[in-house]
C-alpha cells in the first residue's frame, strides 16, 4: 500500500486561484446577460428554454455557467486550507472542460459567429477556462507530497490531511442514485439518436445544431459527459474511493440544477396539468426532471454528511494532546513510575 499523499501548500494556493478565476469568468458572462434583461427572472427562463416576449437579446451564458460558478467558488474557498483537496480540483477541472471545450472549436467558426461583436472575448474566455481546468487537473496529479512522518514513533493524523471516505450507507446511496441518473440520461440520448437519425443527432454532439446561447455546450456532448461523470462517481462511491465524494457531489449538483430547470420549464409550460392523461413521452420527460432533482438532492446530502470519521480507538484508546498519536502508555507501570 502506498504512502498517503496530500497537496502541497503551493499547489493548494495555485488551485484555489485557478478555480476562483474560472468562477469569475462564468460570473462575468452571467452578469453581462443580467444587464441585458428587463427582469432577472427572465434570464432564468431563457436558460431553461422558455420563449418569452422581450427576451430577444443575444444570450451568452447558460445554465451550466451557474453550476460552474458554484462548484469552482466552493473549490476555491476550500482548497486553500485543505491538504486533501485534490479530488475537488479534479472535479472542478473536469466540469470546466465539459462546459468550455466545445466552445473552443465552435467559436473558431467565423462564418457562423462572425456577427457576434464579442466573439473574440468569448473565444478567449473559453480557451482560458479550458486552460485553467487543465491546470487544476495537473495540480491534482503532480502537486502532491507524501504525509510527513513525525519524530518519536508517531504520526500526525489530521482529518484534513486524509481525505475522508464516504460511509457505507452514503456510498451505497450515491451508487444507486448516480448510477440511475447516468442510465436515465444515456437512455434519453439513445432515444434521441434513434428518433432523429445519426446525421442529425451528430450535430447535437459537435455543435453544428442551434445552440441555446453563445457559450452553451452542445446538448449531446453535455448530457453524455455528465452521464459519464455520474457513472464514474457512482463506481468510485461503490468502492468507497476518497475522491468519490467530491466527484459525486459535483455530478449531483449539476443534475440537480438541470432538473430544477426542467421542472420550472414544465411548470411554465403547464405540463403538470393533466399529466396523467398526457402522452407517455411527455410523462417520462417530466418524471425524468423530477428524478434528477430528487437524485441530485439526495446524493448531495448523503455525500456531504456521510463522511467516515477516524476512530481514535484504532490508535490505542489514547487521546494525546495536539493530535499527535503515538504508542499508548504501558498497561503495567514499572516500579517508581
Amino acid at each position: 500500500m502506498g504512502q498517503p499523499q496530500i497537496l502541497t501548500r503551493g499547489a493548494r494556493i495555485t488551485g484555489s486561484v485557478a478555480a476562483a478565476l474560472i468562477a469569475l469568468i462564468s460570473a462575468g458572462w452571467i452578469v453581462r446577460d443580467l444587464t441585458e434583461t428587463e427582469k432577472p427572472n427572465l434570464l432564468w427562463w431563457r436558460w431553461v428554454g422558455v420563449p418569452l416576449d422581450g427576451g430577444g437579446f443575444i444570450l451568452y451564458s447558460c445554465l451550466l455557467d451557474l453550476g460552474l460558478f458554484l462548484v469552482c467558488a466552493a473549490v476555491a474557498v476550500t482548497a486553500v486550507r485543505s491538504p486533501s483537496a485534490a479530488s475537488g480540483l479534479v472535479a472542478a477541472g473536469l466540469l470546466a472542460l465539459i462546459a468550455r471545450a466545445p466552445s473552443v472549436w465552435i467559436l473558431l467558426d467565423k462564418e457562423r459567429f462572425g456577427i457576434l461583436d464579442l466573439r473574440v472575448r468569448l473565444l478567449a474566455s473559453a480557451i482560458a477556462t479550458v486552460g485553467l481546468g487543465l491546470i487544476l487537473l495537473l495540480l491534482a496529479a503532480f502537486g502532491r507530497r507524501p504525509v510527513v512522518e513525525s519524530a518519536g514513533y508517531s504520526y500526525t493524523f489530521d482529518d484534513e490531511e486524509q481525505p475522508p471516505r464516504p460511509t457505507n450507507g452514503a456510498a451505497a446511496t450515491a451508487f444507486i442514485f448516480l448510477g440511475a441518473v447516468a442510465a436515465v440520461a444515456g437512455a434519453w440520448q439513445v432515444h434521441n439518436a434513434m428518433d432523429l437519425g445519426w446525421r442529425r443527432y451528430r450535430e447535437l454532439i459537435t455543435g453544428e445544431s442551434l445552440l441555446s446561447s453563445a457559450l452553451a455546450p452542445p446538448t449531446g456532448w453535455l448530457v453524455w459527459s455528465l452521464a459519464l461523470l455520474a457513472l464514474v462517481a457512482a463506481i468510485a462511491a461503490l468502492n468507497r474511493a476518497t475522491f468519490s465524494r467530491a466527484l459525486g457531489m459535483t455530478a449531483a449538483a449539476v443534475f440537480l440544477l438541470y432538473g430544477a430547470g426542467g421542472v420550472t420549464w414544465a411548470v411554465k409550460a403547464d405540463r403538470f396539468s393533466g399529466l396523467m392523461d398526457a402522452e407517455l413521452l411527455v410523462q417520462l420527460e417530466v418524471l425524468t426532471q423530477l428524478f434528477y432533482v430528487l437524485a441530485g438532492a439526495v446524493c448531495l446530502l448523503v455525500l456531504f454528511r456521510g463522511r467516515e470519521r477516524r476512530d481514535e480507538r484504532e490508535y490505542g484508546d489514547w487521546d494525546p494532546a495536539g493530535g499527535v498519536y503515538g504508542p499508548p502508555p504501558p498497561s503495567t507501570l514499572p516500579p517508581g513510575w
